[in-house]
C-alpha cells in the first residue's frame, strides 16, 4: 500500500499564507497536525491544523485541498467552497456567524497547491444517527437544518448536494457542510448531489431552469423524513406519516415551482426568520452595479426605463470581499 505524500502546506513549522474571510492576506505558522476523520470526496483530502498568528492567536482549522495537483484535482470544488463562504461572510458581516452553516477561516486559491481552511465541523453526519435520533431531538434538528438553508438562500446561493454526509448533528444543532458543489442563485442548473438525495431537475436528462436559493427544499425535506421516521428515503411517503410531519413536508416532493419556500417552512415550524432585517449591502458591489448601469444607459439608453436613477456610491471603506474565486492562475473576476 503507498502512503500519500503529506503536502508542505501542511507540515508542522510551516508558514501558511493565505487570505481571511474578508480577503486580507494574513501568515500563520503550522503548530500541529492530525489526521481528519471525516475526509471529503475524492478527489480532495483534508487534515486538522493548529495555526498560531504572530499576534499570539490561535486557529484550529480544518485544511481541505487537492489530493494530487494536475486535470480532475477538485479545483472547482473549491473555488465552489471559497464562493459560498464568502458570501455567507458578507451577509453576516460583523454580526455573529450561524452555527448551523460551516464557517470559512481563510483560503488561498491561485497558487500551486491551492486550499481552503474551514473551522472544524460541529457534530458528526446525520447518516450515523439515521433512525436512532430521540423524538425529543426531532425537532431541534428541523428548525436548525432549515435555518441553515435560510442563511444559504438568503446569500444567494445552493447547496445542491445536501445529504447524510454533508448535514451534521450533535443532538442539539444541524450543520450544513461540504459546498464543493454549490452554485449561486440565477446561474443554470446542473447534474448535482447523489441519489437518493438528488432532486429531480439536478438529475441527469432533467436538469433545467436556472438555480434558487429554495433549490435544496426537496433533499432536506427527505432527510427530515428519514431523520424523523427511521425508513428509507426511497419510502419517503407522507401518506402515512404523523400528521406534524405531513403538515410540515406537504408539497415539498411536487414540482419545483410549486414547492414551499425555506421561509414558509420555517413558519410551519413556528420558528422566527434567523435572517435579520435591512442587512447592509456589501458597498463595493452595489458601486459595481451602479457603474454597469450607468455604462448600460450610456451604450444603449433605450434598455434602461428615464426613471432609473444612478446613485453615486461611497467608496469602499475596507478591503473588498471578491465574489467568486478564479481558477488556478487567472486573476480574480466578478460574476457578471
Amino acid at each position: 500500500m503507498t502512503t500519500r505524500p503529506e503536502p508542505p502546506t501542511t507540515r508542522p513549522g510551516t508558514v501558511l499564507r493565505f487570505r481571511d474571510r474578508h480577503g486580507v492576506p494574513v501568515e500563520a505558522t503550522v503548530t500541529d497536525r492530525r489526521e481528519d476523520p471525516l475526509q471529503p470526496a475524492p478527489p480532495l483530502r483534508s487534515c486538522l491544523l493548529t495555526l498560531s498568528y504572530a499576534d499570539g492567536g490561535r486557529h484550529e482549522a480544518r485544511h481541505v485541498g487537492p489530493a494530487a495537483p494536475g486535470p480532475g484535482a477538485g479545483y472547482d470544488a473549491l473555488d465552489n467552497e471559497i464562493l459560498a463562504g464568502l458570501r455567507l461572510s458578507r451577509l453576516c458581516g460583523a454580526g455573529p456567524y450561524p452555527s448551523e452553516v460551516s464557517r470559512l477561516i481563510g483560503y488561498e486559491a491561485d497558487g500551486e497547491l491551492p486550499f481552503v481552511l474551514l473551522a472544524p465541523y460541529r457534530g458528526r453526519p446525520v447518516g450515523g444517527t439515521l433512525g436512532r435520533i430521540l423524538p425529543s431531538e426531532s425537532l431541534p434538528f428541523q428548525r436548525s437544518l432549515l435555518t441553515g438553508l435560510r442563511w444559504t438562500s438568503a446569500a444567494g446561493i445552493a447547496h445542491r448536494a445536501l445529504s447524510p454526509e454533508t448535514v451534521h448533528w450533535d443532538t442539539v444543532c444541524a450543520q450544513i457542510t461540504g459546498f464543493t458543489e454549490a452554485a449561486p442563485a440565477g446561474t443554470p442548473r446542473s447534474v448535482a448531489g447523489a441519489p437518493p438525495w438528488w432532486a429531480p431537475e439536478q438529475r441527469p436528462g432533467q436538469a433545467g431552469g436556472v438555480v434558487t436559493g429554495d433549490d435544496d427544499v426537496w433533499a432536506a425535506g427527505r432527510l427530515i423524513f428519514c431523520v424523523a421516521t427511521g425508513r428509507a428515503p426511497e419510502r419517503a411517503d407522507l401518506a402515512d406519516a404523523p400528521p406534524d410531519l405531513a403538515r410540515l413536508l406537504q408539497g415539498v416532493f411536487g414540482p419545483p415551482e410549486g414547492r414551499p419556500s425555506v421561509r414558509e417552512l420555517l413558519r410551519r415550524l413556528d420558528a422566527a426568520d434567523p435572517v435579520p432585517r435591512g442587512l447592509s449591502p456589501d458597498v463595493a458591489l452595489e458601486r459595481g452595479r451602479a457603474d454597469f448601469f450607468a455604462l448600460r444607459a450610456r451604450k444603449h439608453p433605450q434598455t434602461v426605463p428615464a426613471a432609473e436613477p444612478e446613485p453615486a456610491w461611497p467608496a469602499p471603506a475596507g478591503p473588498t470581499i471578491p465574489d467568486e474565486p478564479s481558477r488556478r492562475g487567472r486573476p480574480w473576476r466578478r460574476r457578471r
